[in-house]
């Protein structure tokens, strides 16, 4: 492989010494390999955000792009347990990207297909601690890649990554009970309905907007009487109801931030009621 493209995509953070270490390594071992920073803030108790920068993001990047995965993603239940990742690192070969990941179960929600080009990969025995995988593990099987091994070569056999459907929308065709999937970093809220679903159940009608916010009330409504193409079409600090640029549903403010206005968080509900 001539000349690869790695990107990072972690929970490492801006001020610390990780990301430089990793790099270093990466173009000390790859004659002409191109490091791209994708996002060091990600959540270790976030999967959903993780997997929509993978699933939009990294799969943006040219094939045989090699992808490193390094977020904690013990995931926070929502009774407050956490869910304790215990599974060994992973190489898998999706839709010709590689991806090198911590925990498998980022994958299963960020791909849109069973993925059964998958091994699992073994920390090395001779270092002391295998506290930081990336830039150990990670960039050996990056270095291993550029030199056209195949991933058979380079790890053990695993179970196929199994697409996991996220929770959908549902609806009586009156009204659309929806749920926020993901929160950006400007803010804006995004359910799990895409705009044409919307627009389908829809059918030209007006629709009344019902949050669920804050301390789990249900009993705030929101003027918003239609769908805006851009932020501008409202006054500064207004709500509007919008399209994201993955086609999801959106709600947003103009210059600040939904999810502090309305104390919405993930999974959060929202019901469009249908008039007419």
């Amino acid at each position: 492989m001539e000349s690869p493209i790695i990107t990072l995509t972690t929970d490492w953070g801006d001020s610390d010494f990780f990301a430089a270490a990793v790099k270093g390594r990466l173009y000390s071992m790859i004659p002409g390999v191109k490091v791209v920073d994708l996002s060091h803030r990600q959540n270790w108790n976030d999967i959903t955000v993780t997997s929509s920068l993978i699933r939009h993001g990294c799969m943006s990047f040219p094939e045989k792009t090699i992808h490193f995965v390094d977020v904690c993603c013990g995931q926070v239940q929502l009774d407050g347990s956490r869910n304790i990742n215990e599974s060994k690192p992973v190489l898998a070969l999706y839709n010709g990207h590689y991806f090198i990941c911590n925990d498998r179960r980022v994958l299963e929600q960020s791909f849109d297909s069973d993925c059964t080009s998958v091994v699992e990969l073994e920390p090395s025995s001779d270092t002391p601690s295998n506290t930081f995988l990336a830039a150990g593990l990670f960039c050996d099987v990056a270095r291993r890649i550029s030199d056209d091994e195949t991933i058979e070569a380079i790890g053990t056999a695993a179970a196929p990554i199994r697409h996991r459907t996220m929770l959908k929308a549902v609806s009586d065709g009156n009204r659309i009970e929806a749920r926020v999937s993901s929160i950006d970093s400007y803010g804006n809220v995004n359910f799990n309905i895409t705009h044409t679903d919307f627009e389908n159940i829809r059918a030209g009608r007006r629709f009344r907007v019902e949050l669920e916010w804050r301390s789990g009330s249900s009993d705030r409504y929101e003027s918003i009487v239609g769908v805006s193409r851009n932020y501008n079409e409202v006054r500064v600090g207004s709500l509007l109801l919008t399209v994201s640029s993955t086609g999801q549903m959106q709600l947003a403010v103009n210059r600040g931030s939904a999810a502090q206005l309305l104390g919405l968080c993930y999974t959060s509900r929202c019901i469009f009621t249908f008039i007419g």
